[in-house]
């Protein structure tokens, strides 16, 4: 896992929120896709962590 991962992920959620926040109800269709694929990205880091930590407790048994 990349070292900074935690960083990238607490960096896509305060992204997401401010997002959020610009947008509000509603938002036209290029704001949502943004949304969407910054999701998409925080999604995928989150995955490498959990992938990671699975890894880590295999190594650890």
């Amino acid at each position: 896992m990349h070292s900074r991962t935690a960083e990238k992920i607490a960096f896509l959620d305060s992204e997401i929120a401010g997002l959020r926040t610009r947008i509000g109800t509603g938002g036209n269709s290029v704001q949502r896709a943004k949304l969407k694929m910054l999701r998409d990205i925080r999604e995928d880091y989150q995955k490498s962590i959990d992938v990671a930590a699975r890894r880590d407790q295999g190594d650890a048994a």
